[in-house]
């Protein structure tokens, strides 16, 4: 048999600390937030799952559900591991949370605590998976089957909703002279901490001056391209000084390369010259501190960090938990978070009713969806409106044929471009010339016939389009506005954008170590409001 992590015996004694309060203090921390984490989403944390950490013979700390518990009590209090040490020691309140009311001396510590982030981020960085996701599906499933919402409800499905959300990082918004300068200099100061100053040229000298940097990229009156063309050729000099296959696996050596790849093209010559601005892609490196970290304008903003994509499972009683969570390089887009979620899903027999924005939907993720079982619902459509009329062309089951036009003609003549997916087909003068539609048709005048070019895409978002604005869509709509408060909820309450970190491991198990904070109110809300039910029945 596996190792099992050691949970200390929680029976109350006479000196717990949780007995001596008086019972309006006791009821004050059984309803609280913490209290509901104590009683309900602590026992959800299975500690086995992070004996992985420590499997390399390390001791790890004797409490370890304690430590996964005061990391998600940390995030979801929105405080540092300093007030979380400072406040655990006489806050009975998160004692009783983490289920140590009875100690004489509670089992955290700094260097522990810090200890643990470490060791959870350099397993996500060795195997990519994130232990705080697990815990997040893990806590997250449990408490949907608390609440119902893992059965179907109307028309027989499941419902779910989705919205994405940017999340900043916190490294410095660099111009493109302040990326080149700030690489150069990391790997300059690199190599000469291992091999010393001998065989740097003296041209690069300045990137030990601690000036240097306001000097080159303020007080330099040369234009954008001159400075970038003379720091561009100092990143050459570096790449050729850290040739040697020793330096290739150092962060600073891969973000020189990359840097020199994203900033650069060769000319005829064979020589390194800047791009335009216009050639410098999204997912560049935006800054050395945080290499993962990717650009992205939205709503005429540029965003410079990551996205991350909740979806919620609702019910028609007001219910709600998020039971899918995704952050990604900002450069993913939301058609890739639901092609993802497409994927994930493994039980076909299971409906899901899946509402989303038009940046979520496109007719090939339907088709895919639906394969899935899952009804994929937008309440608006992204792109150029497609003419009505497409809507009523009748086409065969494999999409392949015109069968008539919305007037009942046939075509004479028609056929299939795979390329396209198009059908083009052709119809008598006689018909078109004398239709009572031909004023709203997409048919075109040719000299023999008339040319109509018709897919199956543009007759299904004809038909979505018309069906936008009937009972039904804006209900759905509706429903659909409650996720859009989860973005604003994780920025104000959990301090989403106040992740003081760099590494991309430890905003990922932030992130989700907030969703399940969240989740630990939508739990508490519905046990409160069934007491209160069945209380009154």
């Amino acid at each position: 048999m596996g190792r099992k992590a050691k949970t200390p015996y929680m029976q109350m004694n006479l000196d717990d600390r949780f007995l001596t309060l008086s019972k309006r203090g006791q009821d004050q921390i059984i309803n609280s937030r913490l209290g509901h984490f104590g009683d309900k989403t602590f026992n959800m944390i299975n500690p086995d799952a992070f004996l992985v950490l420590y499997s390399d013979g390390g001791r790890g700390p004797s409490y370890l559900q304690g430590y996964v518990g005061a990391y998600l009590i940390k995030n979801m209090l929105n405080i540092t591991v300093d007030e979380f040490i400072l406040r655990v020691e006489s806050d009975i309140a998160i004692q009783y949370a983490l289920h140590t009311t009875g100690f004489r001396k509670q089992p955290f510590s700094r260097r522990n605590f810090f200890y643990f982030i470490a060791k959870l981020e350099a397993y996500e960085a060795e195997t990519g998976i994130s232990l705080i996701e697990k815990c997040f599906e893990c806590t997250s499933s449990s408490m949907a089957r608390d609440m119902g919402l893992t059965r179907p409800g109307g028309y027989g499905r499941i419902k779910k909703r989705s919205d994405s959300m940017m999340v900043r990082t916190h490294a410095a918004h660099l111009t493109r002279p302040g990326i080149v300068y700030a690489v150069n200099h990391d790997a300059l100061v690199l190599y000469n901490d291992l091999c010393g100053m001998d065989h740097i040229s003296p041209s690069l000298y300045h990137y030990f001056d601690e000036s240097d940097r306001n000097a080159v990229i303020y007080h330099n009156k040369e234009s954008m391209g001159e400075k970038l063309a003379s720091l561009i050729t100092e990143s050459c000099q570096i790449l050729e000084l850290m040739e040697e296959d020793e330096w290739h696996d150092f962060q600073e050596y891969k973000n020189l390369v990359r840097c020199i790849e994203d900033q650069t093209r060769t000319d005829e010559n064979g020589k390194r010259i800047p791009k335009s601005n216009g050639e410098i892609d999204g997912s560049s490196l935006q800054s050395p501190k945080a290499p993962d970290a990717t650009a992205r304008t939205k709503a005429g903003k540029t965003h410079v960090g990551f996205v991350a994509n909740v979806t919620e499972t609702y019910d028609d009683e007001g219910n709600s938990l998020i039971t899918d969570a995704d952050i990604q390089k900002n450069t993913h887009s939301d058609a890739d978070f639901m092609r993802s979620i497409i994927e994930a899903k493994d039980d076909p027999e299971t409906e899901e009713q899946h509402v989303t924005d038009g940046a979520y939907y496109s007719s090939e993720l339907a088709e895919e969806a639906a394969e899935k079982g899952i009804l994929l619902v937008p309440t608006s459509l992204t792109g150029k409106p497609t003419n009505p009329i497409c809507a009523d062309f009748q086409l065969s089951a494999d999409g392949k044929e015109l069968i008539s036009c919305p007037n009942g003609c046939k075509p004479i003549d028609q056929s299939y471009d795979e390329k396209t997916g198009r059908i083009n087909a052709k119809f008598l003068h006689s018909c078109c010339d004398s239709c009572p539609l031909r004023d709203r048709c997409i048919a075109a005048d040719q000299k023999r016939a008339v040319k109509v070019s018709i897919s199956r895409h543009m007759v299904n978002r004809a038909a979505l389009q018309s069906s936008l604005n009937d009972g039904e869509h804006k209900k759905l709509a509706r429903e659909r506005n409650a996720v859009e408060a989860i973005p604003s909820i994780l920025r104000r309450k959990y301090g989403l954008d106040n992740i003081l970190s760099f590494a991309t491991s430890r905003i990922r198990s932030a992130f989700f170590a907030m969703c399940i904070a969240y989740n630990g109110q939508k739990h508490k809300k519905f046990l409160d409001n069934h007491r209160v039910k069945y209380a009154l029945a």
